[in-house]
């Protein structure tokens, strides 16, 4: 604060109005996992929708949906192409780490607390709670350079401390839903057409027999009107007639009808009866007939 009072007397007396908490890295929370202390997200957002603003309210959701949606499916299409466990910024932040953490060596100092030193620094590094008095790797959740240089000691992988939320499969589960597209939906407090009926209190009705209870495709009545049980019954009665076999109708005493094939042939004599009967025709000339000679 001093350094800040000695710059500008106008800033210091601004923050020191603001709890420390909000403006500060250093009385952050450790459940953030972040080191920014500017707006670039909602700045990068508002350019991104800078073309949509003039629309309509419904038209610039709508374009902003399917503008996030891509984007999403971008980043996820991207990630599963890439090979590695930490998401690739967070690895090249990391290998820069390791390229500062070369001036200092770790002492032991207890079970998995070590003393960093350098020619100018001294930092102490717990690896039970995964904090460093620097504050970078509980704020961050990334090792610092000071935590790298104690798990090369041990002779182990920078990697495998690092906070799960910057991994790849963390990422990728992230970006597994990239968005669907949306449905024709009526709103909630939209008022519902007074001529239009409900389906709910609308009874189905079947469009071949004209009966309510079901629908076309379950319905069980023929082509001619008939139930099954019906067809049957007029198939038996009609074969009955043509073959003169007594029915269950027939046989409780009813006299069979006989069949209306065999009364025509019983009544009507045939062509060759009725040619055998004729006489023989005579012949013009010579009055003969064909028989004679």
């Amino acid at each position: 604060m001093q350094y800040i009072k000695d710059l500008d007397k106008k800033a210091y007396e601004y923050f020191a109005n603001i709890a420390p908490a909000q403006w500060t890295r250093s009385h952050f929370t450790p459940r953030a996992l972040t080191d920014y202390l500017v707006n670039n997200l909602s700045e990068s957002f508002n350019l991104m929708i800078l073309k949509s603003r003039d629309k309509p309210i419904l038209a610039m959701l709508e374009w902003i949906r399917v503008r996030l949606m891509t984007r999403l499916y971008a980043k996820r299409e991207r990630i599963e192409k890439y090979v590695g466990k930490l998401c690739p910024s967070i690895q090249d932040n990391l290998e820069k780490l390791k390229f500062e953490s070369k001036p200092f060596s770790a002492t032991p100092a207890g079970s998995f607390l070590y003393e960093v030193t350098s020619q100018y620094e001294r930092h102490v590094v717990d690896f039970v709670k995964k904090t460093c008095n620097c504050r970078y790797w509980d704020l961050n959740g990334i090792l610092c350079k000071h935590a790298i240089t104690t798990i090369y000691t041990n002779i182990e992988t920078p990697e495998t401390y690092t906070h799960p939320c910057y991994h790849k499969e963390t990422y990728m589960e992230i970006y597994k839903e990239a968005g669907h597209p949306s449905k024709e939906r009526g709103a909630p407090d939209e008022p519902k057409n007074p001529y239009k009926a409900s389906r709910l209190n609308r009874p189905v009705r079947c469009g071949k027999c004209k009966k309510e209870g079901h629908n076309l495709r379950g319905c069980k009545v023929g082509i001619t009107g008939e139930t099954p049980w019906q067809r049957r019954q007029r198939l038996e009665r009609e074969k009955a007639v043509r073959g003169g076999v007594p029915t269950s109708s027939t046989r409780s005493g009813s006299v069979p009808q006989p069949s209306p094939v065999n009364r025509s042939i019983s009544g009507v004599r045939t062509r060759r009866q009725l040619a055998a009967q004729r006489p023989p025709k005579m012949n013009s000339v010579g009055g003969k007939s064909k028989g004679q000679k």
